[in-house]
């Protein structure tokens, strides 16, 4: 076939209650032209999210809405002109389509009850989206204009002499917060450090003390309880939402226990911090025997890893990390969403090693629920509310942080570039081990989101 239709749209991609508006023009790949029997052109405009998994792949589509237009009647022979004639006035047909602000769904079929899908027939519509998973399945969420050309009856036979013209509509979905306001998952760990490097170093040969006779045989290892020991709590807050492209807002607390300690508070440096998201993807899928199933996968994505090996930022009560460190949201994720048959959320986790008096001590962060929140505000649009992040547990609250207020006058972090080696000493986790606890807690003022400020600190 020599001749098509072409579809052209100004916009690059499209919000909810947008004008739809462009043109349909047909075109031949002839020099010269040809002729063209048409007997009508209709576009339709449709929304749908479709899933299936990789075994077997049985499409399950639910429509979200549906609009027509009859854009040309025959039957007539039309002149199509060669290459992209959108300029010139014949053969072309413009048109315009309104965005609906939320789905109009028949509810038809049975909806999953899980709390992992959105089952409401009238929820506002769900973002362009596509995901492929190689083992699992996959899903897509897809707004198609489709111009249809139908030749015209021959002997009062239809033919099969036309041609169908499709485009996707990228459609995105801005957030209605300006700022979110979420709590903060919170992860501690208790140490203790005995050690004489805690001591002044003219103190340190002091507090060597000669082996017994049975640590020189091996028969028992040596004692440490004579030397000087530093107790310390150690969290790292991570967010329960943050937008897209945005820094995180990473707090790192060190609480030094002077009661339990036998020494002045140390100095403490920071050595690496890795961030990681784990991104989940539900779909509810077609199985062969005609029911419907649940299917899951996971992508974990290193957001952000840095080793401090020279300039080490010294760590004192608190530390926004954002001042030290790149901790924005890739540009390219998905806001997380929720619709008829997909789902797409996002976890968090953080690690943090942290070096006192020539030992380093690490927080192994767990995965926590973050909600990615779009890049786009709009103050105009429709007010929904955003998906609620899910608190994963109830432990006990410890104290709040202090209140962290902008002030841009603040300097960096004071940084050092000296290392010190580690000598005849050792550190545990807590009294009898790991002292660990998750503990989701509420900030009652919260940093920005735009460029990593530095903040002053209330105490």
């Amino acid at each position: 076939m020599s001749w098509s239709l072409q579809i052209n749209i100004p916009q690059s991609r499209y919000k909810a209650g947008d004008t739809v508006s462009g043109s349909v023009f047909l075109v031949s790949q002839c020099v010269k032209g040809q002729d063209v029997d048409v007997g009508s052109i209709t576009l339709d405009f449709t929304g749908r999210s479709i899933t299936a998994k990789r075994w077997p792949s049985i499409p399950n589509s639910i429509q979200f809405f549906s609009s027509k237009k009859t854009l040309f009647t025959g039957p007539k022979r039309l002149h199509a002109l060669y290459g992209q004639c959108e300029n010139s006035d014949s053969n072309i047909w413009p048109f315009s389509f309104t965005l609906p602000l939320d789905c109009s769904v028949a509810q038809r079929d049975p909806y999953p009850s899980s709390s992992n899908f959105n089952s409401d027939p009238n929820q506002p519509l769900p973002i362009s989206f596509v995901d492929d998973n190689i083992q699992d399945g996959s899903c897509s969420v897809v707004y198609e204009l489709q111009a249809i050309l139908t030749s015209p009856p021959k002997d009062g036979y239809y033919t099969n002499q036309g041609c169908i013209k499709k485009l996707e509509i990228p459609v995105y979905r801005p957030r209605s917060i300006e700022q979110p306001n979420f709590n903060f998952h919170t992860k501690s760990a208790i140490f203790t450090h005995r050690s004489v490097i805690l001591l002044p170093r003219e103190e340190r040969e002091l507090a060597h003390r000669p082996l017994t006779i049975k640590e020189k045989l091996k028969l028992k290892p040596p004692s440490t309880e004579h030397l000087p020991k530093a107790v310390f709590e150690v969290r790292v807050q991570t967010p329960s939402a943050a937008v897209i492209s945005r820094p995180l807002p990473l707090m790192l607390h060190v609480n030094y226990n002077l009661h339990a300690s036998t020494v002045p508070r140390p100095i403490f440096h920071l050595n690496r911090v890795s961030i990681y998201l784990c991104e989940e993807t539900f779909i509810w899928s077609l199985t062969r025997a005609g029911g419907h199933e649940f299917t899951r996968w996971t992508k974990e994505i290193t957001l952000h890893e840095k080793d401090f090996e020279t300039r080490k930022p010294r760590v004192e009560e608190h530390l926004d990390l954002r001042k030290v460190m790149d901790t924005s949201v890739h540009r390219d994720l998905t806001p997380t969403f929720k619709t008829f048959n997909i789902t797409r959320t996002y976890s968090l986790k953080v690690f943090v090693r942290l070096e006192c008096a020539g030992k380093e001590q690490l927080v192994f962060g767990d995965y926590k629920r973050c909600t990615l929140l779009a890049e786009e505000f709009d103050s105009q649009g429709a007010a929904y509310s955003e998906p609620a992040p899910v608190m994963d547990d109830e432990d006990i609250v410890v104290d709040p942080p202090p209140p962290y207020q902008i002030d841009t006058l603040e300097a960096v972090p004071e940084y050092s570039t000296q290392a010190q080696p580690g000598h005849h000493g050792h550190s545990h986790v807590g009294q009898n081990g790991a002292a660990v606890s998750n503990t989701p807690q509420s900030l009652t003022a919260i940093a920005s989101y735009s460029a990593p400020p530095a903040f002053s600190i209330d105490r």
